[in-house]
């Protein structure tokens, strides 16, 4: 079976969707706006062979760093491992996030909203599903099916409990209909990653909240931040900090002076250690136009005590919301994918890192180039953007995992043409782009390597 493979070197993706709101209301954050900031592309496309139903859409094996994989099946060391090459895979999606599973080999996700935003404006469908992509055949699999896990929901916060083998989400929000208020939610749910099955934690703690953050450290899980409001056109940004024992399974509200200033739509991270948990960007009551936040905080779990980081930067990330952060310990940095820029070209494909020693961020990958403003709302000429075809499409409000062989894997997100399904890995060692999974929907008409494109998207 042939395969094809396009390599991405050195660029990243965010992106606005006029079928997803840019920046946060019911115009909301990742339902469409733009913005800008350019960047120059590097390294090459490589495209090889393309059966009709790969280059259609359905799975395209590129292969990984796990070994060669092909339709029956991949090598990975001694170990032969059994790829179906099935087309299963998830409807496109945003307002997700998900976690590393190293002992299965997977990126394993829940949830999110599969409608295609229309002209920056949300149309809800949200989904309550499990899933997980395998790297080492570059399959997906459906997981959970029929077991009573939580109700369907977005921009709810997501935390991985390594020793513990579990997925930890909270919070979030849910409407039946494509208009009118949200429910919010503040319930607390594990799935357990060795027998794919969700459980409750019945326990009373944070009030109910969207688009926070949560990490888990040793037995602690902590949630930082959000938004109260269930008006879609309006925010209530938090600067709470709670803190779950996962022994006795009772919430706690910590002291929490010299916190960031309130926010939602930020990104976090914790240490390999689970000493340090890391807080970037967002935006505050402010998030539908800006300006966002660019600062990154630290707070150390054992004292108690906030940090702001990089305050002697030569360069800093522009402002943004909802892009990836993954902390890196083998490099001791932080790596920054795929936000909503505080500029005209809104969705980026930038990628970050942040060295911990120096204090200093670098900017790895530039992306796709601004050229030419919008005719109007959601209304893009072809050439808005120089496009880095190096690079996956422009994104935000999707997830982002890093894996135990040095690759930061991306699925899903906003666009400036919709939602988008793809899956893209960048490799810390080769410093490039591969993607695994092309997309059927999402992408810019150049990107997508369609002829004759007379507008942005198609």
């Amino acid at each position: 079976m042939s395969k094809e493979v396009r390599l991405y070197t050195l660029s990243l993706v965010a992106v606005v969707a006029c079928g997803g709101s840019a920046s946060g209301g019911e115009n909301e954050t990742g339902d469409g706006s733009s913005g800008g900031s350019g960047a120059s592309s590097s390294g090459s496309v490589v495209t090889t062979g393309g059966t009709e139903a790969e280059s259609s859409g359905a799975p395209a094996s590129s292969g990984s760093s796990s070994g060669a994989v092909d339709s029956s099946g991949s090598s990975t060391g001694d170990t032969a491992v059994d790829c179906t090459r099935s087309d299963l895979r998830p409807s496109a999606r945003s307002e997700i996030d998900g976690v590393w599973d190293a002992p299965r080999g997977r990126m394993v996700f829940f949830g999110g909203d599969q409608g295609t935003p229309a002209s920056g404006m949300s149309q809800t469908d949200f989904v309550g599903e499990t899933w997980a992509f395998r790297t080492d055949c570059d399959e997906f699999d459906q997981l959970a099916e029929g077991s009573d896990g939580p109700p369907p929901r977005g921009r709810y916060a997501v935390a991985h409990d390594v020793a513990g083998a579990r997925m930890f989400i909270h919070g979030g929000r849910y409407r039946a209909s494509t208009s009118g208020t949200y429910t919010l939610y503040d319930d607390t749910w594990a799935f357990d990653l060795a027998t794919d099955t969700w459980s409750q934690i019945d326990a009373v703690g944070p009030s109910p909240r969207t688009n926070h953050t949560a990490v888990v450290a040793g037995t602690k899980l902590l949630v930082f931040g959000g938004n109260a409001s269930n008006n879609g056109l309006a925010f209530t940004p938090l600067d709470d900090l709670w803190v779950l024992d996962l022994e006795t399974e009772t919430w706690d509200e910590l002291p929490n002076a010299g916190a960031p200033d309130a926010r939602l739509f930020h990104s976090a991270a914790i240490s390999d250690d689970g000493g340090t948990m890391f807080i970037y960007g967002g935006g505050d009551e402010s998030a539908f136009t800006g300006p966002f936040f660019a600062d990154f905080w630290a707070y150390d779990i054992a004292d108690g005590t906030w940090t702001e980081l990089g305050t002697d930067s030569s360069t800093t990330p522009i402002g943004s919301i909802w892009g990836d952060l993954v902390f890196d310990g083998a490099h001791d940095q932080l790596l920054l994918w795929g936000a909503h820029e505080d500029n005209l070209l809104g969705n980026d494909n930038k990628l970050w890192s942040f060295d911990l020693a120096g204090g200093q961020w670098t900017l790895l990958v530039e992306g796709d180039v601004l050229q030419a403003e919008p005719a109007g709302f959601c209304d893009f000429p072809v050439d808005f953007v120089d496009p880095d075809l190096t690079a996956p499409e422009r994104r935000s409000a999707g997830a982002g995992v890093l894996t135990d062989a040095g690759e930061l894997v991306v699925f899903s997100g906003k666009t400036d043409c919709g939602i988008i399904d793809d899956v893209c890995s960048w490799s810390l060692a080769d410093a490039t782009w591969t993607n695994r999974i092309r997309a059927t929907t999402g992408e810019i008409c150049v990107r997508a390597f369609a002829d004759g494109c007379t507008t942005m998207c198609f």
